[in-house]
């Protein structure tokens, strides 16, 4: 059974200390996952800042990946939450399907954790973000492809897309991507094989499923850097449907490494220098969010894990209708997305009241989840 439990949270605040690293665990599908976030100095509780997973490569781990990207900097001058989840024996689960390859439901523990997130810091559920290197590029793409969350805009940097996870990629959106890879990476290689799709594949299928022209605007950028071996080719893919672009970093003659990186424990080959592959990765997240609400379900009925009674004047009653259930959480977000309220219930009654008395008169919604179900309603004020 698929449970959400937060197991442990400690927090290294201290007095005078700007900003924050915290470590986190999570039981999710039998398994006890864990994760590290950095909250930035002007974080503070009741804020609504965006969330963006960075996801590590084979055999890394969250802390290298934190190291390696930078990301934590990034988050910082930006004002939003970064997230180092850990993948099971240091692997994802990218559906390749190769012996001793992990086989743990990822896309459903991303999906908890993004509750996870909600719960303790209040994140903007709209603009939550995916990256990854290598592993965690492949990763990404999944989430973009497989998740029934809304992820406002995904990225990768030397990870395409197994065979399998190509085949399997139905999308429920149009779905900005970024991608950077090296022409010379000998990991993960630019034109695919060993049950990888190549780059242009990968690029194909997004051009493809958001509208894109398939002519790329193609600029090459300024050799910042004539030591690193490598420069960078830009290919730009619009206009898009919903403004969904495509975005290529071609690193020609780059590695099977993080652009940018000031680690060399990262990957193989060329560290390009021309660009920094997390600020180009936020500077293209930051202008995507999701919709406010994609599902919203008017009538409740006995089939659901709970059903709601108007007690007016702004005050309901939630009513479980399985005595076994073990708990839940539900946030209440306004018209605009912000979440105004969330509550997290481990033992409950039968019956819980939602007060939006003192809220303004409006619409708001209600998301319901559970070990069962994800249920979004609407709730008048």
């Amino acid at each position: 059974m698929k449970k959400l439990v937060s197991l442990f949270f400690a927090t290294l605040f201290f007095a005078g200390l700007s900003s924050a690293q915290t470590n986190g665990t999570l039981s999710w599908d039998g398994l006890t996952r864990n994760y590290i976030v950095y909250l930035p100095s002007t974080y503070t509780p009741g804020s609504s800042f965006p969330l963006v997973f960075v996801l590590h490569g084979f055999t890394q781990s969250s802390s290298t990946i934190m190291d390696v990207s930078g990301f934590n900097d990034v988050a910082e001058d930006n004002d939003f939450i970064a997230v180092y989840p850990n993948g099971v024996n240091n692997g994802w689960n990218t559906n390749a399907g190769f012996p001793g390859g992990s086989t743990a439901d990822d896309i459903g523990f991303i999906g908890a954790l993004i509750d996870e997130m909600h719960l303790l810091y209040n994140i903007d559920t709209n603009k939550v973000y995916s990256c990854g290197f290598s592993a965690g590029g492949y990763m990404s793409h999944r989430l973009a492809c497989e998740s029934d969350r809304c992820f406002a805009a995904i990225a990768s940097v030397s990870g395409t897309m197994s065979n399998n996870a190509f085949n399997d990629c139905v999308p429920s959106k149009n779905m900005p991507v970024m991608q950077i890879h090296g022409t010379s990476d000998i990991v993960v290689n630019y034109n695919g094989g060993f049950g990888g799709k190549s780059v242009d594949d990968v690029i194909n299928l997004w051009v493809a499923n958001n509208s894109c022209p398939t002519t790329p605007v193609v600029t090459l950028l300024p050799d910042i850097n004539t030591t690193d071996g490598s420069t960078v080719e830009q290919n730009i893919f619009e206009p898009c449907t919903d403004s969904a672009t495509v975005i290529l970093l071609k690193v020609i003659g780059g590695g099977h490494q993080w652009p940018g990186s000031t680690s060399l424990l990262g990957g193989i080959g060329n560290i390009n220098k021309d660009i920094i592959a997390s600020e180009e990765i936020w500077n293209f997240f930051s202008g995507y969010s999701c919709p406010v609400t994609t599902s919203v379900s008017e009538n409740l009925n006995s089939a659901f894990a709970f059903n709601i009674q108007n007690l007016g004047e702004g005050i309901y009653n939630l009513i479980l209708n399985d005595s076994q259930q073990k708990g839940f959480s539900f946030s209440i977000f306004d018209l605009t997305g912000k979440i105004i309220s969330t509550e997290k219930i481990i033992t409950p009654s039968l019956s819980f009241n939602i007060d939006l008395s003192k809220y303004s008169n409006g619409v708001y919604f209600l998301n319901f989840i559970s070990e069962s179900e994800s249920k979004t309603i609407k709730l008048i004020r």
